[in-house]
């Protein structure tokens, strides 16, 4: 079983500065496959391995006035809004900038390409107005644009752009991915700027680096890693969504303070917070385990994935027609179920995360619907083809308390009897 305690949350990590920009703490860690490691390592995680378990100790991710992991020299690049360490791509401090896009577009470089979703473009036409000049290719949002085929479509009309381009993703989750591997591949790699267009974006999908595609019905199924060089915040595009869009970005609010922060857990009981809050918190909580490994090669960033094992399971049997931040809102209550099973997560714990989700009154009445639509062998194969999955079957992130986590190998006597009555409770 391998424990992961990080600390509380790093207050302001990534805030936007109202058109300024800041730079985000330094990623620390080992290089990934491919890429230089960053320079300036910090020692934000020790990892210590005893009798085959692995623990990591979280020592905090900055010291004094200056960048954590960062040289005087590019302590004072960060600060003055220079181009980001490393090649295009490298998971260098991002600079983060807030603020009205017709504003923040002035300050695109010629050359740029933008791709954005079609139906942001309509419902802010302000957006288009201030892309004159700019070569902008609109996108369907939607799973379907995160396949091969559509990458390569978009690819092929690439042709002569050059690397020294740069791309910019306005849209949700699924445009953000699809263009991060697009840029990661564009003549081996080209500059990224993400502007996220919903509040699940904003908070997940914008931080860390991570772009994927679907292949053959498995989610995210060839990946990369490709930072952004900056990301936009405009909150007039968050005016525009739906409630269910919204309580997207709050499930994935919720999951992260549950897992990282037990403090402010007890505080968003007692007291809901804003959405503003929500998007500040968690997109701090998620920079800082990105910071502490930005590769995935310390047993940290792996936190990440609570409720998303069954999640993708049921985005998977749902046809996609289930939305990412929903479904994994429901595989939070397949994983707080299996950890009740396994006596890794108290139920009275069980009950109070549960009652906390903004899933809303009807999800355990959804997630029975859902899985009536696959069998155990299928979902078995789903599971088996998971990037997340242990070399020994599945492997899951559980809860034990709030703010503290393991991952656990979970056997199918478990978790498939769970699915075959519709995990429904003991």
């Amino acid at each position: 079983m391998t424990r992961a305690r990080p600390s509380g949350t790093e207050r302001g990590a990534r805030r936007g500065a109202g058109g300024g920009g800041r730079r985000a703490k330094a990623a620390v860690g080992t290089g990934a496959p491919g890429r230089p490691a960053p320079e300036g390592r910090s020692p934000a995680a020790v990892s210590e391995v005893k009798g085959g378990s692995t623990s990591v100790e979280h020592r905090p991710l900055s010291s004094g006035g200056g960048v954590a992991g960062l040289t005087s020299n590019q302590t004072a690049r960060a600060a003055s809004g220079a181009e980001a360490l490393g090649p295009p791509g490298a998971l260098s401090p991002a600079l983060e900038r807030g603020g009205a896009f017709e504003a923040l577009a002035r300050a695109l470089p010629p050359g740029a390409v933008v791709f954005a979703d079609a139906k942001v473009l309509r419902l802010h036409p302000r957006v288009a107005a201030a892309l004159v000049g700019h070569r902008v290719l609109r996108v369907r949002a939607g799973e379907a644009l995160k396949s091969l085929g559509a990458l390569e479509a978009l690819a092929a009309s690439l042709a002569g752009v050059p690397r020294s381009a740069t791309f910019v993703a306005l849209g949700g989750g699924t445009v953000g991915d699809a263009i991060t591997v697009l840029a990661h591949l564009h003549k081996r790699g080209v500059r990224l700027l993400h502007v996220p267009t919903t509040m699940l974006a904003a908070v997940d999908s914008s931080i860390g680096g991570k772009g994927a595609v679907n292949v053959g019905g498995v989610k995210n199924a060839l990946g990369v890693f490709h930072g952004a060089a900056e990301t936009w915040l405009c909150p007039a595009f968050f005016d525009t969504l739906s409630e269910a869009q919204r309580r997207e970005g709050r499930l994935e609010a919720w999951k992260m303070v549950v897992t990282l922060d037990e403090p402010t857990f007890r505080r968003w009981v007692r007291v809901p917070p804003s959405d503003a809050v929500l998007l500040r918190t968690a997109r701090a909580l998620k920079a800082a385990v990105v910071d502490a490994d930005p590769y995935e090669a310390r047993g940290v960033r792996v936190v990440l994935n609570f409720g998303h094992t069954f999640g993708h399971v049921l985005e998977s049997v749902s046809g996609y027609r289930v939305r990412h931040g929903e479904a994994v809102g429901l595989g939070l209550l397949c994983a707080l179920d299996v950890g009740v099973a396994l006596g890794v997560t108290p139920a009275a714990v069980a009950r109070q995360v549960e009652a906390a989700l903004p899933n809303g009154p009807t999800a355990r009445r959804r997630l029975a619907a859902l899985t009536r639509r696959a069998s155990v062998s299928r979902v078995r194969a789903l599971l088996g083809a998971d990037k997340k999955g242990g070399e020994g079957g599945l492997r899951m992130v559980l809860l034990q308390q709030p703010g503290r986590w393991c991952v656990m190998d979970v056997p199918e006597a478990t978790w498939a009897p769970r699915w075959a009555r519709g995990w429904r409770r003991d």
